[in-house]
């Protein structure tokens, strides 16, 4: 994970696992084909859309698209009176994943803060309005630009011409599937510009957080199934 890609044998082995639970649970109830159909279509559908705007990469998608193949329903579904459990898994396991996925920015916003206690100057260098600031705050870091390579954080700046001359210029979105090397290799150039520190974001990737929602979505579906017993019967 730490360069940020994951082996296609992994895809080659789960898949077919996955395809081989979900054939034998239809072979079992073959009145669930229609809800398989729903939940692949679901995986595929978002999972391009997400992919082609730059939000998911391609081990995400083919993460999403697993979860639709290998677990396309709840196994709670139908022996509890709660709609949302009648729902695709793979669209509960999204919506969970996004939700852990906000604990990250806050996580950048505290680092930054404990900078700013420290007096080291995030923005130095650069011209900024307050509402990017307070977006910077939540989803960048200051490094020095010589060591932005082996972190893999995302530029958060790029160089722009001004009346010829190169300056900065930041950057608040950067496509998941963006070319790193050839990004790394164009600020190399102007690294002077850079002497005190480049802004950049310190990403994960988001088959971390579907990974973790997988994981513990049995803790959480077991508190809200509590919940929603004690909604009914008290």
């Amino acid at each position: 994970m730490r360069c940020r890609q994951v082996s296609n044998w992994v895809w080659v082995i789960g898949y077919p696992i996955g395809s081989i639970i979900t054939l034998a649970a239809l072979a079992a109830e073959p009145l669930r084909a229609q809800v398989v159909c729903l939940s692949l279509g679901f995986a595929v559908g978002l999972g391009l859309v997400l992919f082609c705007l730059g939000f998911y990469g391609g081990a995400d998608v083919k993460a999403l698209i697993f979860v639709g193949l290998a677990a396309p329903l709840l196994p709670l579904s139908g022996n509890v009176g709660l709609g949302f459990l009648d729902l695709p898994l793979v669209l509960v396991v999204f919506c969970y994943a996004s939700l852990l996925s906000l604990v990250w920015p806050l996580a950048i916003f505290i680092l930054n803060l404990k900078d700013a206690l420290r007096r080291h100057n995030m923005f130095g260098g650069i011209k900024l309005s307050v509402r990017k600031k307070v977006w910077l705050l939540f989803t960048a870091r200051k490094v020095p630009l010589e060591k932005l390579k082996s972190l893999r954080y995302f530029p958060a700046e790029r160089v722009v011409f001004q009346e010829g001359e190169p300056a900065r210029m930041v950057v608040h979105f950067v496509k998941a599937e963006t070319d790193l090397e050839k990004y790394f290799t164009n600020l190399e150039k102007y690294k002077n510009l850079y002497q005190k520190g480049i802004l950049a974001s310190p990403t994960i990737p988001t088959i971390v957080f579907l990974t973790l929602a997988m994981a513990s979505l049995p803790l959480l579906l077991l508190n809200l199934v509590f919940l929603g017993a004690n909604t009914l019967f008290f």
